[in-house]
């Protein structure tokens, strides 16, 4: 299996931590690692190798963090501008065999009961390898109105896909039971995802081939600007898996946030009794509940 890590975010919502420069799956937050090197670590215990997608300047921190890491054995695809998730897993797909199973995941993502994630990994496993595309549900522990929610019916059935809701809808959404938080997170056969591309969105399958028929190949796989202009900007959502006939939903209660805002990132860090986050240089006067951030400044509140 090999895990398509999807790196082109900004992070835009956790600045000035995360910036263009630096977006928030190489800032270090966590035990000295980057959410990235976590999600590399987490899914190479399942997967034999790891296909980047990434932009140019992101290209330089990937390969420095998994030099890190001693995983030095990547492919990589950079896109000169970002299309939005279906036409990034479309063109690494498209490098690989019909039959190789890909576990698509973010590379900002937090995921913090691992063995829970790998029985999940195990029963997504089987049902693509019967062509299915699967998708991971996440047990929603509130209602979220930030993230868009998918239906199930019968266990690993998919009913229904839905925008993010309103606050009154998403308690209705959480009683019901039978709704889970879109993750972003997939599997499939590549060959399987890319017929069904095909069928649903012939234009961007169209538009990825050309891309990569004209792409350099120099061990890094490049994309040219106005070739990746030319390809439909949307989702994988939208293009395939609201469309498609073989999508499978596996619930996933495995403890997992996409770190997407100060608040998320809070509710993450280490606390001490007052609520504070934990910080070697930070002075506490009376002050409860604070997110401290910094790295060599005092920060007295």
């Amino acid at each position: 299996m090999t895990n398509i890590i999807l790196c082109g975010g900004n992070g835009t919502r956790l600045w000035p931590i995360s910036r263009t420069l630096l977006p928030k799956q190489f800032v270090k937050l966590f035990s000295n690692k980057s959410l990235f090197q976590l999600t590399v670590e987490r899914n190479s215990k399942i997967c034999n190798s790891q296909f980047i997608v990434s932009n140019s300047e992101q290209y330089f921190l990937a390969l420095d963090q998994l030099e890190e890491l001693n995983k030095t054995n990547n492919k990589y695809l950079l896109e000169p501008i970002g299309r939005n998730t279906a036409p990034a897993i479309a063109l690494a797909c498209m490098e690989l065999d019909y039959d190789e199973l890909v576990l698509v995941t973010p590379s900002d993502h937090l995921i913090k009961n691992e063995i829970e994630y790998s029985k999940v990994l195990e029963i997504a496993k089987e049902l693509a390898q019967k062509n299915n595309l699967v998708t991971f549900g996440i047990t929603p522990k509130f209602a979220e109105t930030g993230f868009g929610y998918i239906e199930s019916e019968n266990s690993y059935d998919v009913k229904a896909f839905h925008e993010k809701p309103n606050f009154e809808t998403a308690t209705k959404y959480l009683e019901a039971g039978n709704y889970y938080w879109n993750s972003g997170m997939f599997m499939f056969k590549a060959g399987v995802f890319l017929d069904e591309l095909k069928k649903y969105s012939l234009e961007i399958f169209d538009n990825c081939t050309k891309a990569l028929n004209n792409a350099s190949k120099d061990g890094i796989v490049r994309i040219k600007h106005e070739d990746m202009i030319n390809i439909p900007e949307d989702s994988i959502d939208y293009a395939v898996m609201e469309k498609s006939n073989l999508v499978k939903v596996v619930p996933s209660n495995i403890n997992w946030s996409d770190v997407g805002s100060f608040d998320a990132l809070y509710e993450e860090l280490p606390q001490n009794e007052n609520g504070n986050t934990l910080n070697d240089k930070h002075i506490s006067i009376d002050s409860k509940n604070n997110l401290v951030y910094g790295n060599e400044k005092v920060i007295a509140t």
